[in-house]
C-alpha cells in the first residue's frame, strides 16, 4: 500500500519561478524514503507541498497529482492533512515554541482539543520514548542540538501521524546528535511508520530503503542505494 503517491507534479512560485518538473514516484507505507538533490533542487519544496504547506501557507501554482493517504493536501488543506504527514523542519529552533519539553510536547495535542488524559498519556509516552525523563520541565533553550532535534521530531509525532517528514534532520549535529536522530528514525521504521528524509549527502542516509535524487527540480533517479552507488561517477557529487 502507497502512503504517498505522486503524479506529473509541477510547481512554480506566485513570481513564475518553475522549482519542480513533471515528478512521479510512490513510497509506500512503512518505508524509510530519501530526497536527496543539491541546493536548490526542489527538495524542501516537493516535501512542502506532500505536508500541506504549499499552496495553502506558501503560495504557488501546483499541477499534477499528490495524494498522501486518503487525501490530497493542495486540495484538503493543513490540518487534514497534519494529522497524516507531520514535518521537521531543518532549523529545531525555529519550531520549538515552549518554554519546557513538556509544553512543548502538548502543545499540538492541546491545538487538537484532546482530552486531558490523554495528553497526559501520551506525552509521557513521548518522555520516556525519546529520552527525556527527568527532563519535563527543561527549557529547550538548554539542550544540545540532537536533543532540540529530538523534541521537534517528538513534538511532531504527538498526535501520531502516520508519515513522518524530515528536513535535514541530520544537518549540523556532532556524531553524537547523528546518533540520536538515527536512533530515532529506525524506531519509527520498527513501530511501521513511513519515514521521508531530506537529505543532500547520501552517506548519512545509507540505511534507507529508497532514494530519489532531484536535478533541477527533475527526478533522476529512483531507486534502493545499491542500485544508486552502482551508478558510479553519475551521482558522485551526493557522494563526494
Amino acid at each position: 500500500m502507497s502512503a504517498v503517491e505522486v503524479k506529473n507534479l509541477m510547481f512554480s512560485y506566485e513570481d513564475g519561478k518553475t522549482v519542480l518538473r513533471d515528478i512521479s514516484f510512490s513510497v509506500s507505507a512503512g518505508e524509510v524514503f530519501v530526497i536527496a538533490g543539491l541546493s536548490g533542487s526542489g527538495k524542501t519544496t516537493l516535501c512542502r507541498i506532500i505536508c500541506g504547506i504549499i499552496p495553502h501557507a506558501v503560495k504557488g501554482c501546483v499541477e499534477g497529482r499528490v495524494t498522501v493517504m486518503d487525501i490530497e493536501p493542495p486540495v484538503a488543506g493543513l490540518p487534514q492533512t497534519a494529522l497524516r504527514a507531520g514535518m521537521v523542519f531543518q532549523d529545531a529552533d525555529s519550531q520549538i515554541i515552549s518554554t519546557t519539553i513538556e509544553d512543548e510536547l502538548a502543545f499540538g495535542l492541546e491545538n487538537l482539543c484532546r482530552e486531558p488524559d490523554e495528553i497526559r498519556l501520551r506525552v509521557d509516552e513521548l518522555i520516556v520514548e525519546f529520552g527525556f525523563d527527568g527532563m519535563q520541565n527543561t527549557n529547550p533553550a538548554h539542550l544540545s542540538g540532537g536533543q532540540k532535534k529530538l523534541l521537534t521530531i517528538a513534538a511532531v509525532l504527538a498526535p501520531e501521524p502516520p508519515i513522518l517528514v524530515l528536513d535535514e534532520p541530520l544537518s549540523g549535529l556532532d556524531g553524537e546528535g547523528c546518533d540520536l536522530v538515527r536512533a530515532a528514525i529506525e524506531r519509527q521504521r520498527l513501530q511501521g511508520r513511513t519515514v521521508i528524509i531530506v537529505e543532500h549527502d547520501l552517506k548519512l542516509v545509507d540505511f534507507a530503503d529508497r532514494w530519489l535524487i532531484l536535478k533541477d527540480g527533475e527526478a533522476a533517479l529512483c531507486a534502493a542505494p545499491a542500485e544508486v552507488l552502482a551508478g558510479g561517477s553519475m551521482f558522485e557529487e551526493f557522494l563526494a
